[in-house]
């Protein structure tokens, strides 16, 4: 195919440039181009025409071969990134499966999230504050936070990009500086925008910078809302001790909202918010939950748990919990009744949730020794952001007065190696009811 001019002489000129183009994309992809040439014909390829047969055969070829190999490029390239995003990836399954386990037994608040969600649209279009979500502990604000995170979709009423954090229940969600690492990385690539640089991320002024300009940039593309929403702001090393927190936003753009949550008490966290974020509109209360609420969680958990309670045994639940709607509180009572047998009268509850605390460790030290227990306790409230399964095990291994008490009855599998045996780590019921207060809907 060739252009003509008016008078069906060779345009020449359209020729050099074609052949200029072709010469230019030849050179800037050497190994991708492929010259075929093919004697001309009437009816352009023609199969039954031997060498455009063998040219229809090896274009095709060409093409597969080209297109597997694009393919496994870019399966190299996603495997190259994955590995070096592993870390994120890891953070944001670890909270996306703490939310999941904590919203299993969710129970009532319907009013309050459907409140928050009108709030929530009404901040939409406009510059707004923070909203902080405040309560004792073990009111069941961790539990709220990750019903908001699972029902945002629909409180929001379009699509939203979502990022969740329980703070302190991992290594980089317990300090400002891997908080704000982890969820910078994860909204750029939620939003397909450049990742921080690592001259970026070597200060910390320099993330926090970052960080606020990221909102910004996310609000000014007009297109999906950004929630992130910020459990236990008490677990965050660098406010619990602090007078003020240097990198929260005192507004929030268009398009974008922060929610974050507090235990309420002296000289917390609570305050210092309050001194930063003066509207009175931004904070808001979780109550207890009602006595009919408080039930039906208790009959979840029972119902999770396969285990049903005899009409005495469920009547000396109740009387022991009377109008109790703290659901800290009522996971306790729950982790004792799960221990009754049906030919057991069992002593009363305790009435408060020290008492509560007391009774458990009572009962874990009569299964396990005071000793093992005492020691147990120790290390995890020793430790600074908490302990594995594993990593409890490997300390009680190295404890020599623990070591001695489990094996006086009995000779070690091992005289090199000494460890604790398996069958001395707590049950599955005694590791839920040692989990952080966090985890029971704090």
């Amino acid at each position: 195919m060739v252009d003509r001019l008016a008078d069906s002489c060779l345009d020449t000129d359209a020729q050099n440039r074609l052949s200029s183009l072709k010469g230019h994309i030849t050179d800037m992809h050497p190994g991708v181009l492929k010259a075929h040439r093919l004697p001309w014909s009437r009816d352009l390829v023609n199969p039954k025409n031997k060498t455009h047969a063998r040219y229809l055969k090896e274009l095709g070829e060409q093409f597969v071969a080209r297109a597997n190999h694009q393919v496994l490029e870019r399966l190299h390239e996603l495997d190259v990134a994955g590995r070096e995003l592993a870390w994120l990836y890891q953070e944001i399954r670890h909270h996306l499966w703490q939310s999941s386990e904590v919203t299993q037994n969710f129970c009532g608040r319907q009013e309050l999230l459907a409140r928050l969600g009108q709030q929530l649209r009404h901040d939409d279009s406009k510059q707004h504050t923070p909203l902080v979500l405040f309560g004792p502990p073990g009111i069941g604000k961790t539990a709220l936070m990750c019903k908001l995170a699972e029902q945002m979709p629909r409180l929001l009423r379009h699509k939203t990009v979502t990022v969740l954090r329980l703070l302190g229940t991992s290594q980089m969600s317990s300090d400002a500086r891997g908080l704000l690492k982890s969820v910078c990385f994860q909204v750029c690539l939620a939003y397909g925008l450049p990742l921080p640089p690592a001259q970026v991320l070597d200060a910390h002024t320099r993330v926090v910078q970052f960080f606020h300009t990221l909102l910004h940039t996310v609000s000014c593309r007009n297109f999906e809302s950004l929630v992130l929403l910020l459990d236990a702001m008490d677990d965050l090393d660098s406010v619990r001790h602090a007078r003020r927190i240097p990198w929260l936003p005192l507004n929030c753009p268009p398009r974008v909202h922060l929610i974050l949550s507090a235990c309420s008490g002296a000289l917390g966290v609570l305050d210092i918010l309050q001194r930063v974020l003066l509207d009175p509109e931004a904070y808001w209360e979780v109550k207890p939950l009602s006595g009919n609420q408080g039930q039906e969680m208790i009959q979840h958990l029972l119902v999770a748990a396969r285990r049903t309670l005899s009409p005495v045994h469920t009547d000396l639940l109740w009387a022991s919990l009377p109008e109790c709607g703290n659901p800290g509180r009522l996971r306790l009572a729950f982790e004792e009744a799960r221990k009754w047998a049906s030919f057991t009268v069992p002593a009363p509850l305790a009435t408060t949730a020290e008492e509560a605390t007391h009774q458990l460790c009572a009962r874990l030290e009569q299964t396990h020794g005071r000793l093992l227990v005492a020691h147990v306790l120790g290390y995890i409230v020793s430790s600074r952001h908490g302990l594995s399964e594993a990593e409890l095990k490997d300390v009680l291994s190295l404890d020599d007065e623990v070591l001695q008490a489990v094996y006086q009855d009995w000779t070690p599998p091992s005289k090199e190696l000494l460890r604790l045996p398996p069958s001395q780590g707590t049950e599955p019921g005694d590791r839920t009811a040692l989990q952080p207060s966090g985890a029971w809907g704090e």
